[in-house]
């Protein structure tokens, strides 16, 4: 069980991780774990007003009585008529909200690829290996999914543990199209619907500019608006630690599924797809889903 808070910041115990606030009389002090933390340190300035979600029980700490800190909902420092907003969560899901209900076409990509052998890897370099996307109307209706396996530049051959792991045969590999000639389709779709792309978390992103430099092409992703779903999903719910695109699936779906991710690149992209459909339904109040399991 839990306790919604609020105080004035009265000091900070760097070291330990912990913060004393002052309430009507009394002092009480609240532990938060190493992430929560960092990314609320800047903000903790003595005089400040924070509101917490915290445990409903004291636990013994470093040789003080706390409450940990589950969540972190506003921090204003005091400033006569104009006080200072260091932290709203109400106004960042209001910015969220206003993100993902864009009118505008969306694209949802995901990326499979290549993985090191399991002896003499120390020169390995992934490279993409398959892609899959789907591609919605500014209604949100899809209007194409496409995908193809793409031909890695550096190391022709794939690995054993691509093979187990992606269940994929050098032969289906070999078939695909070459890495320019992806990057090439990614910049036409870019350019032709200036879609806003939607991925999960920054791997794809990341493997998409080494992409571009591995096979000597401009950076496809400049000018382009990308957006990290997980990232979006870790800000509005307040979630510690990321979350597997198959857990999103299972938060939203009424048919949640315990089987393993298939790791098909269209799969995931539909996946993904889906996954925002149904968030975008959170934002605008019209769904209500559990997320204490992944907190």
């Amino acid at each position: 069980m839990t306790n919604q808070i609020y105080g004035r910041l009265h000091d900070v115990f760097e070291d330990i991780r912990v913060v004393s606030l002052r309430g009507h009389s009394k002092i009480d002090y609240y532990y938060m774990p190493k992430g929560l933390f960092q990314t609320f340190l800047s903000y903790f300035i003595p005089g400040s007003y924070t509101f917490m979600t915290v445990s409903e029980v004291k636990k013994k700490y470093k040789g003080l009585m706390v409450y940990s800190v589950e969540s972190i909902e506003k921090i204003i420092y005091p400033r006569k008529q104009n006080p200072l907003i260091f932290y709203d969560i109400s106004l960042i899901k209001s910015q969220i909200q206003n993100l993902i209900t864009k009118d505008c076409p969306k694209l949802f990509l995901d990326l499979e690829m290549s993985m090191p052998p399991y002896r003499f890897y120390q020169n390995f370099e992934s490279e993409i290996i398959q892609y899959g996307l789907v591609i919605t109307n500014p209604q949100g209706q899809i209007i194409e999914e496409k995908k193809s396996f793409v031909r890695p530049t550096k190391t022709a051959e794939i690995s054993d543990r691509t093979k187990k792991f992606l269940k994929v045969s050098q032969e289906e590999i070999d078939l695909g199209i070459s890495a320019k000639e992806f990057i090439e389709m990614l910049s036409w779709y870019f350019r032709k619907n200036r879609p806003m792309v939607f991925v999960w978390g920054q791997n794809d992103l990341i493997e998409l500019r080494k992409a571009c430099r591995i096979n000597h092409q401009i950076d496809v992703t400049l000018g382009v608006q990308i957006v990290d779903l997980l990232k979006l999903h870790k800000t509005y719910f307040g979630l510690k630690n990321d979350l597997g695109l198959q857990n999103a699936y299972n938060l939203y779906s009424s048919e949640p599924t315990s089987e393993k991710q298939a790791h098909d690149a269209l799969e995931d992209a539909v996946m993904t797809q889906f996954v925002f459909e149904s968030f975008r339904q959170v934002t605008l109040g019209k769904r209500v889903v559990d997320t204490t399991l992944y907190k």
